[in-house]
């Protein structure tokens, strides 16, 4: 136990409990044995440092397996049941070598309901039943369970009920208040079909190879046939309806319905957003899973919501609020370019795996730098070299900025010197030192590699990281996926764009 306990280590203080959030820095000696009882015994041997008194209190941990390193998570408890999202969580490399921990724990002296239970399980089932359907034997509750749902910084006395409904065929889990009834929030899984789309892959300058047919003298030209693809959705409900197990179009306003399912419209009619972000989400969530992030290891649990026409604005966003993302209709539709569209689903991705993810200056610019990355990685290989760094040819085709036209690239020649740390600095510029940096190393070690290290890496960073911590999370999971075998590259490419220290 004594050869457990921490000597040399960094903190990251937590700003409401007096405990450390993250403690990082260390990596100790490889282990044989079940990693929960591995983890267990680190928690006891540094119980003081982390401001852990009984672990009998954070029964029942659960183990999530990214691609280099096994992730347990001991869930906070109070009365015996479950705190949803408290908890501390061990990083341990598959060798059983621990090198990070995160402590999401209430303290037990801080952590009491705000009401009790008042209602009754029959009565919390009936409850969750009837907000899916008001007609008797069409659904059936399958299951239900007592848990703390937190709200506005409150614990509240929660159901959590399970319902399967047969025609239409769905899967809901719902949460009921123990004390009012009400429905804090639900959602449901769905079978699925095959339909059909013509799309923009990625879009119309790409797939043109220039853009000469889309612009002449200085106006926008209707992007001519050959700039679509015919192409397959994936995993739709058998509603008619752009829902599926990964993404819905269920936000956007008077949405298109199918029931054949053929969604084959041109640019100028609104429907055409709404199948660009279904089939360009809907891949790109596959395509994370394909890396091995599926199944417990999937990044995200429910389906994507999107409103394809949101704004008439010229901007998108992603909201860690609603986690739902949007898109604007100002100059070129954001929804027609689907490097837009990679871009802003970055957001989700690092918010899915880090909730609050891009909460400091350089948090910020990490987010805007990885969905540059991200769009620009996924698409490379199909895109003339001369494009292969742009992101958002067509969105900003008009742009004189940079030579071809684009929104912005991922090989500017800059480094950490040049960042601004004002606070009306533009995350977007200050973004283009990451992008640059992490498409180093995808340049260095390939996009299969780079891809699936800067996706770990994001497992054990926070909303208010920094570069260095990006970089040293990035090496960490080389340590724990390749065994270290690519760590003098990745340091030569964070020394020289100025990132650091980075151990």
């Amino acid at each position: 136990m004594e050869s457990l306990r921490l000597r040399k280590f960094k903190i990251v203080a937590g700003t409401h409990y007096g405990t450390p959030k993250e403690v990082w820095g260390f990596r100790t000696k490889s282990r044989r044995g079940n990693p929960v009882n591995l983890a267990r015994k680190f928690l006891d041997a540094n119980q003081d440092l982390l401001g852990l008194k009984d672990l009998e209190y954070f029964p029942r941990p659960r183990v999530i397996e990214s691609l280099g390193a096994r992730h347990i998570i001991f869930q906070q408890r109070l009365e015996n049941l479950p705190i949803l999202r408290a908890y501390v969580t061990v990083h341990m490399a598959r060798n059983g070598s621990a090198y990070l921990v995160k402590n999401r724990a209430v303290p037990r002296d801080l952590a009491h309901p705000s009401a009790e239970f008042r209602i009754t399980s029959p009565i919390a089932r009936r409850r969750g039943l009837a907000s899916v359907t008001k007609r008797p034997g069409s659904a059936r509750v399958t299951a239900s369970e007592r848990i703390w749902f937190p709200l506005q910084s409150r614990l509240r006395p929660s159901y959590r009920v399970n319902v399967r409904r047969r025609k239409p065929r769905e899967d809901w889990i719902i949460f009921v208040d123990g004390e009012t009834g009400r429905i804090l929030r639900k959602y449901d899984n769905l079978a699925s079909v095959t339909g059909f789309a013509s799309v923009f892959d990625p879009n119309p300058v790409i797939a043109l190879g220039g853009s000469n047919q889309l612009i002449r003298n200085s106006r926008l030209l209707p992007p001519p046939p050959t700039a679509y693809a015919k192409v397959t959705l994936h995993n739709l409900k058998t509603t008619g309806r752009l829902d599926g197990w990964r993404v819905t179009t269920k936000p956007t306003p008077r949405r298109v319905r199918r029931t054949d399912r053929r969604f084959h419209f041109t640019s100028d009619d609104p429907a055409f957003e709404e199948v660009m972000v279904y089939f360009h989400i809907d891949r790109s969530i596959r395509y994370l899973e394909s890396l091995g992030f599926r199944g417990p290891r999937a990044i995200f649990q429910e389906p994507m919501p999107v409103n394809a026409n949101g704004t008439e604005e010229d901007n998108s966003w992603y909201s860690p609020h609603e986690r739902n993302l949007t898109f604007g209709l100002g100059g070129v539709d954001d929804a027609e370019d689907a490097e837009i569209i990679l871009h802003e689903l970055g957001h989700a991705i690092q918010d899915a795996i880090c909730p609050g993810f891009g909460q400091s200056a350089e948090a910020a610019a990490m987010g805007e730098g990885f969905g540059d990355y991200f769009a620009a990685s996924f698409f490379a290989a199909g895109k003339p070299p001369r494009y292969r760094t742009s992101v958002g040819t067509w969105d900003a085709i008009e742009s004189g900025d940079y030579d071809p036209p684009c929104l912005r690239r991922v090989d500017e020649q800059m480094t950490y010197e040049v960042f601004d740390h004002n606070a009306t600095a533009d995350e977007h510029a200050n973004g283009q030192i990451w992008s640059a940096t992490l498409w180093d190393i995808w340049t260095a070690l390939g996009r299969d590699i780079a891809d699936v290290l800067v996706l770990e890496s994001h497992f054990q960073l926070d909303g208010f990281t920094t570069f260095a911590r990006g970089a040293r999370a990035i090496i960490d999971a080389d340590r724990n996926l390749y065994r270290g075998r690519h760590v003098a590259q990745l340091q030569t490419i964070f020394h020289r764009r100025g990132i650091g220290p980075v151990e």
